[in-house]
């Protein structure tokens, strides 16, 4: 009977054990930032240790602090690139479309909570089985809209086959792995899904209020008085020096796709750029007030009860308070990857555009994320569970050991 007991008591503190690592591997409180030193320096050269692993490619890599460039590296396996070198950005071009959009809010002409069908002549949503008035600039900004696209906007490999918007919005040719309709499929405002033709339905939005295209009103609204002088929504002659090249997985080059969905896919910008326009969000700027920021930074999307986008950004911080991170990712076209991420609270961010791997980009921000606010997402967990697994074992070990020398000494005790 006594040996059962003590054998239970062993299984009962291997289990407690077990518990104790789950949950520090859950919570993030055992896991290990790449680095300890709290420097931007530091951070950067270890990152420069996973980027030699992974970067067949080419890169841009900034870090911010107080709102303004701490550190950059810079790096390529082809044409150099530097600061002002323009990137395909992908779904970056999101938030920065959502830049526009909210300065139409800001200027009264449009209002975020009216159905965006008042605002439309060129295109209508589709009938459903949901009211289609229901679909706001509040939604469509949030992912939250009640459309079902499930766009991935891949491109089109030459010019004449680019569709027109409402050709897109109708039918999406360039979405080979969705059904490509921007049609409402579930109850708008009622949860989150991303979607790419919420952000094509807002750049016809824009046109069809400025009375300007797309890229013309955010070079006049947005780029321009921003001094963001290396940005447009249209395609670039890979050929210009000034273009980074698009690397694939396997080193080789190709050109760039054409985009219809300039709004959420198309933009090209640079590293000195993108710093000018996270720096908008912390520092007075002439297009948004620091009233619209804090409105386009609130949770208006959720997945259970953590806020996951705001009006244009994606939310990084997960509902806790020491942090107000936000941002976007993009990737795609084998093989694009970009991150842009900046704490509100801190004023210190990320930046890092690449081409030639598939997440090498948003990897390091998630590292970023950790190191900087302590918030573990899987990138971290992944590389800590050799870590954590040794930690385990070594703690099965001592208290087995531990189990051992206890009987022992009992047995060898007088009665």
């Amino acid at each position: 009977m006594k040996k059962l007991k003590r054998i239970g008591l062993v299984f009962f503190f291997l289990l407690l054990w077990t518990a104790f690592i789950g949950y520090g591997f859950i919570d993030g409180f055992l896991l290990r930032p790449i680095t300890n030193d709290k420097s931007p320096k530091s951070f950067l050269e270890a990152s420069k240790e996973i980027i030699q692993n992974k970067s067949v490619g080419n890169l841009g890599f900034v870090l911010l602090e107080n709102g303004r460039i701490a550190e950059e590296f810079y790096d390529s396996k082809g044409r150099a690139v530097d600061q002002n070198t323009m990137f395909p950005v992908a779904s970056i071009s999101k938030w920065v479309a959502s830049f526009g959009v909210m300065k139409l809010v800001q200027d009264q002409k449009i209002d975020l909570d009216a159905p965006v069908e008042q605002y439309l002549t060129r295109w209508h949503l589709p009938e459903s089985e949901f009211d289609n008035s229901g679909v706001t600039v509040r939604r469509l900004l949030s992912h939250s809209a009640g459309l079902v696209d499930d766009l991935g906007y891949a491109g089109f490999e030459t010019k004449d086959s680019v569709q027109t918007l409402e050709a897109s919005l109708t039918k999406a040719k360039d979405g080979p792995y969705s059904e490509g309709v921007a049609r409402v499929g579930y109850q708008p405002g009622s949860q989150y899904m991303y979607s790419g033709a919420s952000y094509a339905l807002l750049q016809l939005l824009i046109e069809e209020v400025s009375g300007q295209s797309f890229q013309e009103y955010m070079k006049n609204e947005v780029f321009k008085p921003l001094g963001m002088t290396n940005s447009v929504f249209e395609r670039q002659d890979p050929n210009n020096p000034r273009v980074a090249e698009v690397f694939q997985v396997d080193g080789s080059t190709r050109s760039m796709n054409w985009f219809t969905a300039l709004a959420a896919a198309g933009l090209y910008t640079s590293t000195g750029d993108l710093s000018k326009f996270l720096a908008a969000h912390v520092n007075e700027n002439p297009v948004l007030s620091k009233q619209t920021i804090a409105k386009m930074s609130e949770a208006n999307s959720f997945i259970n009860t953590i806020g996951i986008y705001g009006l244009g950004p994606h939310l990084y911080s997960q509902n806790k308070t020491n942090s107000l991170i936000i941002g976007h990712d993009g990737s795609g076209n084998d093989a694009i990857n970009t991150a842009a991420r900046i704490d509100l609270m801190s004023k210190s961010g990320i930046i890092f555009l690449e081409t030639g791997n598939w997440n090498l980009a948003s990897s390091i921000a998630d590292e970023w994320l950790f190191w900087k606010a302590g918030i573990a997402d899987y990138v971290v967990m992944q590389r800590n569970k050799s870590f954590l697994l040794s930690i385990l074992g070594i703690g099965y070990l001592l208290i087995i050991l531990a189990s051992v020398f206890i009987i022992k000494r009992r047995k060898q005790a007088p009665n």
